[in-house]
């Protein structure tokens, strides 16, 4: 078929409202009559292209696709390219993606930080019931406009063993709100006749831990912020609470000492079911093993278990603490949650600077 009956069988198609209508759709330009376009505007005496001037009339009408079904193909296989293409970069934006909306949601508070609770603990060391008392309270408070977590845990020896080897220590935790993360420990005390008197303070702007000794400045130190949020040791236990373990199974958890750090793993050893004077509880044991080099309490040759009690809100009920004098059991004797009061404002503690 020459080419003149082509053009001729298109201008009659290209007529009908159908025909027009699927072009439309398919975005190929269809054959247009004289009384419906309008001269197009003609620059250096030229039509634009894709025109073709009418000898009678002087107007122009859009020349017809004549392969519009290649057109079609064509345009398809554009749109079947660029999907690919974008199938292929799916998987390179997934990181970007993740990464973009872990910054922009804020992570979940802590589970193992519970405003206003109060814990008491006895403890016993031989033949000594009431060698002294532990208690740890959790409070809510705003340092500088931002609220914040204080745990703060007191110990006092007390009877004979008091008289024979006093000890005083209160240790203050302070936790970020959201995260749980520490921003400071604060530790003050005495054993024996030894005194202590240190703060250290984490840097997550400048990436530093600073610490300060007011007792033996020598001891200042500035050191870079470990990978991980790293925890007094009891407040670490508190934080084994919400874990779930089960026997077999072990969680690690990195612990502060001064400025050094330590990676800790907490291994459930089996469930058993123990009386305090807080009453009875089926409870799954912990034993704490410290890896890698020895430092602080297992330096000395320390050594723990903890019990933590089953159920909806799991909760420290005994710990036993053995050293080269012996064993100290504390057993849970009060846990209560007190009404949580206002933020108090606290002022901000400034790192000391390094000793040089």
């Amino acid at each position: 078929m020459t080419g003149a009956r082509w053009a001729g069988r298109w201008a009659y198609w290209s007529r009908t409202a159908p025909v027009r209508a699927i072009f439309v759709a398919a975005g190929v330009p269809a054959r247009r009559t004289r009384s419906e376009v309008a001269p197009p505007p003609i620059e250096n005496g030229q039509p634009p292209r894709g025109a073709k001037i009418c000898r009678k009339k002087y107007r122009w009408r859009t020349a017809p696709n004549r392969f519009f079904v290649v057109d079609l193909l064509s345009r398809l296989a554009s749109m079947t390219h660029r999907f690919a293409c974008a199938l292929l970069l799916l998987p390179m934006l997934l990181p970007v993606i993740r990464a973009a909306d872990s910054v922009a949601t804020p992570p979940p508070p802590a589970a193992f930080l519970r405003p206003g609770e109060v814990l008491e603990l006895r403890m016993s060391y031989g033949i000594f019931g009431n060698a002294g008392t532990t208690r740890i309270e959790t409070t809510r408070e705003e340092l500088e406009g931002l609220p914040q977590y204080r745990i703060k845990v007191t110990t006092r020896s007390r009877g004979v063993v008091d008289a024979i080897y006093p000890v005083t220590n209160d240790s203050e935790s302070l936790l970020d709100f959201t995260t749980g993360r520490p921003l400071q420990i604060h530790i003050e005390g005495k054993a024996g006749s030894r005194p202590e008197k240190t703060t250290t303070v984490f840097d997550y702007t400048k990436g530093e831990v600073v610490h300060t000794d007011l007792v033996r400045p020598a001891k200042n130190t500035t050191a870079a912020l470990p990978p991980e949020p790293a925890y007094d040791l009891m407040v670490a236990m508190l934080q084994a609470r919400a874990w779930g373990l089960k026997p077999g199974e072990s969680r690690r958890v990195l612990c502060a000492n001064n400025a050094d750090f330590y990676l800790i793993e907490l291994t459930a050893v089996a469930d058993e079911r123990i009386s305090t004077p807080a009453g009875e509880f089926d409870t799954v044991v912990l034993v704490p093993k410290q890896l890698g080099e020895l430092k602080g309490f297992f330096k000395r040759g320390g050594s723990m278990k903890v019990w933590i009690s089953k159920g909806e809100h799991p909760q420290l009920v005994r710990l036993d603490t053995r050293a080269k004098f012996g064993t100290v059991t504390a057993v849970l004797t009060r846990s209560e949650i007190v009404e949580p009061q206002p933020p108090a404002a606290v002022a901000a503690v400034k790192p000391a600077a390094p000793a040089r």
